[in-house]
C-alpha cells in the first residue's frame, strides 16, 4: 500500500500544484477589479466657527452632496453604498472664491485599504454674508367665519415682537410675521399657541431653515363678540364752487354690524360721518371711507361692512324766472279785523338757481312765499316776500310787492 502511495510521486505533486494554479486563476477571473459610481453622498460641513466667529453666515449654493467612483475587487465593491462613505467640507479651508474642498473616505478602515476613491467634483461652493438681527412685529391673521351673529375682535399676541437672526439678505427681506388662527364656527374667545410664518413684501414665505428666532411658539388670544346692527348717517359740509350745487348724497351700506365689550357696545346707537367737505367742488365727490375711524376704541366692524362708499353728486346750476301772483303769497300772523290787498310793481317774478331737473317743473306754489303780517302797518307797505332756500335750489332775486292794510268796517 505504501509502495503504491509513493509510486509516481513527482507526477502527483505536479498535479496538485497545477490544480492550485488553476484555482487561483479561476478565482482571480471571477473576482477581478471593477469600478462603480456612488451618487449623492451627503456632505458634512465642519469647522463652521471659522465663518461664524467673524460675524458671518454661510449658505451652500452647490456641493451639498457629492458623487464618487470607487475601484477594487468585485466582491468588495459590489457590497458598498452611500452609508459606507463619509464626505466632509472643512470651512476653515474656504478659498477667496468661496470654494471649500470636499474629502471622501470609507467609514471602515479595512474597506479603505481595499479600494481607491475618486471624487467626481470635490468642491462645495458657499455664499458668505454678514449676520443681521432685527425685531419684527407679529400680525394675527384669522381664517374662516365665526358663528352666525358673531364677529372676530382684535387679537393679542404674547410676545408681540420676534427677534430674527440670519443672513443679511434674508433677514432684510422679511416684511411681516403672521400667526394664523382659524375662527370657523366659533362663538367664544380663542386661546392658542401659534407658530410664526415669515413673509417678504411680495408675499413669499421665508423658510425658517435659513433664519433663527427667539420664540418658536407664541400665545394668541382672539376675542369673539356678539354683533349689533347700527345705522350710518352722512352729513356733508361746505359749499360747492360758484354755479354748482349738491343734487344728492348716496351711500352704502346704511347699516353696519359691530361688536365689542357689552358695556361699550350698548352705548352706541349709530355712527355719523361728518367730515365730508365738498367746499369748492365742481364735480362729484366719491370716496370709500374706513368705518373704524368713526367708532370708539375696542369696537370692531364686520369685514363686509368695513368700508362705506359715498357719492355726493354735484351739478352745475341752472336759473329760472318764476312768475308769482297774489294767490301764491301767504300772509302769516295776520291781525284780526284787518284786510290785506296785494299788488305788484314793475315785475312779479322770482329768480331761482338750482338743479336743472328740479327747476324744470318748479312753480310758484313750490316756493312757499310768505309775508309776516305783524310787520305791516295800516296803509301801503312795500315789502320783499320771504322765500327760504332749499338743498336743491337757492333764491337769487325776489320782486317787491305792495300790501295795503286796512281795517275792516
Amino acid at each position: 500500500m505504501k509502495e503504491k502511495l509513493f509510486t509516481n510521486i513527482g507526477l502527483k505533486l505536479l498535479a496538485v500544484v497545477l490544480g492550485f494554479v488553476v484555482w487561483v486563476v479561476v478565482l482571480n477571473i471571477d473576482d477581478s477589479a471593477v469600478t462603480k459610481q456612488i451618487k449623492d453622498i451627503p456632505v458634512e460641513v465642519i469647522n463652521k466657527e471659522a465663518i461664524t466667529d467673524q460675524n458671518q453666515l454661510f449658505s451652500v449654493t452647490s456641493g451639498d452632496t457629492v458623487d464618487i467612483i470607487i475601484k477594487g475587487r468585485k466582491s468588495v465593491v459590489n457590497t458598498l453604498n452611500q452609508s459606507d462613505f463619509t464626505a466632509i467640507a472643512d470651512l476653515s479651508k474656504v478659498s477667496i472664491t468661496n470654494a471649500v474642498p470636499i474629502s471622501v473616505s470609507a467609514t471602515n478602515e479595512s474597506i479603505s485599504n481595499s479600494i481607491s476613491i475618486t471624487v467626481v467634483d470635490n468642491v462645495m461652493q458657499v455664499e458668505l454674508e454678514k449676520e443681521k438681527t432685527v425685531a419684527v412685529p407679529v400680525t394675527i391673521v384669522t381664517s374662516g367665519k365665526p358663528a352666525e351673529g358673531y364677529i372676530v375682535g382684535k387679537g393679542t399676541a404674547t410676545p408681540n415682537l420676534i427677534t430674527v437672526k440670519g443672513a443679511e439678505s434674508i433677514v432684510s427681506s422679511i416684511d411681516k410675521v403672521e400667526l394664523g388662527v382659524d375662527v370657523s364656527g366659533r362663538s367664544s374667545a380663542i386661546s392658542a399657541n401659534c407658530t410664526p410664518i415669515f413673509y417678504t413684501s411680495d408675499g413669499r414665505a421665508v423658510s425658517d431653515k435659513h433664519i433663527s428666532y427667539d420664540t418658536k411658539s407664541i400665545e394668541v388670544n382672539v376675542p369673539i363678540y356678539k354683533t349689533k346692527d347700527i345705522p350710518v348717517n352722512i352729513e356733508v359740509k361746505g359749499t360747492p364752487a360758484d354755479g354748482y350745487v349738491v343734487s344728492s348724497t348716496e351711500y352704502v351700506p346704511d347699516t353696519i354690524s359691530i361688536g365689542g365689550e357689552s358695556e361699550v357696545l350698548d352705548s352706541i346707537k349709530g355712527i355719523t360721518i361728518d367730515d365730508i367737505d365738498i367746499s369748492g367742488y365742481d364735480r362729484d365727490y366719491e370716496a370709500a371711507l374706513d368705518v373704524s375711524k368713526y367708532l370708539p376704541e375696542g369696537i370692531v366692524v364686520s369685514e363686509e361692512n368695513s368700508m362705506v362708499n359715498v357719492k355726493v353728486t354735484i351739478e352745475k346750476t341752472a336759473r329760472k324766472d318764476i312768475s308769482i301772483s297774489a294767490t301764491d303769497i301767504d300772509i302769516i300772523n295776520k291781525v284780526d279785523n284787518y284786510y290785506y290787498d296785494i299788488t305788484f310793481g314793475n315785475g312779479q317774478t322770482v329768480t331761482v338757481s338750482g338743479i336743472a331737473d328740479t327747476l324744470a317743473d318748479m312753480s310758484a306754489e313750490d316756493l312757499r312765499i310768505t309775508v309776516d303780517g305783524q310787520n305791516l302797518a295800516l296803509g301801503e307797505n312795500v315789502v320783499t316776500p320771504v322765500i327760504k332756500d332749499s338743498k336743491k335750489y337757492t333764491i337769487d332775486n325776489v320782486c317787491n310787492v305792495t300790501i295795503t292794510v286796512s281795517a275792516m268796517p
